[in-house]
């Protein structure tokens, strides 16, 4: 290994470690009572936690409400935080499992082609600033397959692929074994090229 990658490392360390210790203290401040803190902390998550939300959801409205009751509930729970954990993993299994309870009730609702056979338009020229952004074919075609996918592939391909974690802390927080997360990864990118075989 060069010189310089050494360095990079190192230097990449440090500060991680000076990050994760900064975070910490945001922690104990928010526990001794101190709101402004809990509004840093959400200042340095909300744009990440929003990714990993609207992957699992693909809707920019439903996101937004499941990343902001996700920060009500933590805010909420914060006494049962234990402290010298890093917060993001706690966060964000707060919200998928917000996102995992919202996309149960929305299979139990009635389907957009029922609704639409019945009469009634959906689309709409009002989007939001996101969905301009990503207003593009190839991305919205990408964004309908993954929220196309069955949950379980679904949630690894996002916490792998957009959260960008590894294999072990994917298995951790879904109290599935490595192997697993592996297979269901393999799955979701059969079932994603497969749905996306002209884009590619």
């Amino acid at each position: 290994m060069t010189e310089k990658k050494q360095e990079e490392r190192g230097s990449a360390a440090v500060d991680r470690t000076e990050e994760r210790a900064d975070e910490q203290a945001l922690v104990q401040a928010v526990l001794a009572g101190d709101r402004q803190a809990f509004g840093r902390l959400v200042r340095r998550h909300q744009k990440r936690l929003f990714r990993f939300v609207y992957g699992l959801l693909g809707d920019f409205d439903q996101a937004e409400d499941v990343v902001q009751d996700a920060f009500v509930k933590a805010f909420g729970a914060m006494g049962m935080f234990e402290t010298g954990r890093d917060f993001y993993p706690w966060l964000s299994t707060i919200a998928r499992n917000l996102a995992l309870n919202l996309m149960a009730r929305n299979k139990r609702k009635e389907s957009l082609d029922q609704i639409h056979d019945a009469g009634f338009d959906p689309a709409s020229s009002d989007l939001g600033a996101l969905e301009q952004m990503i207003a593009n074919d190839g991305q919205r075609r990408f964004y309908a397959a993954l929220k196309a996918l069955p949950e379980q592939y679904r949630t690894v391909f996002v916490m792998r692929h957009i959260e960008e974690m590894s294999y072990e802390d994917i298995a951790a927080q879904l109290n599935i074994p490595a192997g697993t997360v592996d297979s269901r990864l393999y799955r979701a990118r059969q079932l994603l090229v497969a749905a996306l075989k002209d884009l590619l």
